[in-house]
């Protein structure tokens, strides 16, 4: 799968789509959270990423990276629910917009089963053309 931002990303899923790539999918940040939580789609995709994070699966001294994902701020809202400090919020503090971090995020905009696989046909030596 490939999750593209709707910001700036629209014309590419569109094209991407025109040329029979049907695994392309636009992502708004701002829509609805897949999880009660949350109060958007950033937030859903930011502390699932966190989660998966946390596991240690990543090893790198990618001093951008490390900036991006430590940069945002959060807070819970009067529903109770995660928001991630906007881009907006982070300008105002003198941070840089978390591209690579946001980049990241966009992996876990939805849960991507492996594609199958079958196994490899075995064809009896009786039936195999010579």
């Amino acid at each position: 799968m490939m999750f593209i931002d709707s910001a700036f990303g629209a014309p590419y899923v569109e094209r991407l789509h025109v040329m029979g790539f049907k695994n392309v999918v636009e992502v708004r940040f701002g829509s609805e959270s897949l999880d009660r939580h949350q109060a958007n789609l950033r937030a859903y995709m930011w502390s699932r990423m966190k989660d998966w994070l946390m596991t240690g699966v990543i090893q790198t001294k990618d001093t951008k990276l490390e900036l991006d994902l430590t940069g945002p701020g959060f807070h819970i809202n009067k529903q109770d629910k995660l928001v991630i400090e906007s881009k907006e919020g982070m300008q105002k503090r003198g941070l840089d917009s978390p591209d690579d971090g946001d980049a990241l995020a966009l992996t876990f905009a939805a849960h991507v089963a492996p594609a199958k696989t079958r196994a490899p046909v075995q064809i009896s030596k009786e039936f195999a053309w010579s």
